[in-house]
């Protein structure tokens, strides 16, 4: 029993001082700027022009379908595409017009969820939702709305982004009821993105020699008994 004992610190040991010399020479390299500390928020603020197309598709008398797409010569972040699928609830008494991405929250059940998505020639992308209302005068052939962008997800810098981001447009619609609706949108906000934590070298050591520390203690005990 005695032999075992030393046997496991001889090994025991010897492994725990490389744990800490590893976890130390690894504090040593943050404070020496060799290794970055892990960024808590990164913001990104976001203003864009777009020049918008909106396909709309009825679904019967009240509900539609809107595709949107839309362009902008001055995006930051590569973002200089914008592609959505909103569905739109309308009043014809007032010209109102309420759009989300989400059918239900408009009373239209049955359809899939929407989407936004900015997007353009790099990696960077941003997704999620939005809702919207919008006043159309159908006598002059006008409209204008605003609305927020609720962002979930990204990729390339916006992996895991989240945020709001905010549009107004003003739009011109055709006497062709066939044809798409045209507009201009401002869209601004903040981007955020927090860095997804991962998982030190040194704690996934340390777990390790306390599973092979358990594993002798145990063959200890079975061979004391």
């Amino acid at each position: 029993m005695l032999t075992v004992l030393r046997s496991y610190a001889a090994w025991l040991v010897p492994a725990a001082l490389t744990l800490l010399s590893f976890g130390s020479g690894n504090e040593k390299a943050i404070a020496q700027g060799a290794v970055a500390k892990p960024i808590a928020q990164t913001l990104f603020p976001f203003s864009g022009n777009y020049d918008v197309t909106i396909a709309v598709e009825p679904i019967n008398e009240k509900f539609s379908r809107a595709i949107e797409r839309a362009v902008s010569t001055d995006a930051p972040y590569g973002l200089t595409e914008y592609n959505g699928l909103v569905y739109t609830l309308t009043d014809f008494s007032t010209g109102l017009f309420t759009f989300n991405t989400d059918p239900t929250a408009i009373g239209l059940e049955g359809f899939p969820e929407g989407f936004i998505e900015f997007s353009g020639s790099g990696a960077n992308k941003v997704s999620g939702t939005a809702s919207a209302t919008a006043l159309i005068d159908f006598v002059n052939l006008t409209g204008s709305g605003s609305g927020s962008l609720i962002i979930t997800g990204g990729e390339g810098i916006f992996r895991g982004a989240t945020g709001t981001l905010d549009f107004f447009e003003n739009d011109t619609i055709s006497p062709n009821p066939n044809d798409p609706i045209r507009g201009q949108a401002l869209v601004t906000g903040t981007i955020k993105v927090v860095p997804e934590p991962e998982t030190g070298v040194g704690t996934l050591v340390g777990i390790g020699l306390i599973g092979a520390g358990f594993m002798l203690r145990r063959r200890c005990l079975r061979s004391a008994s």
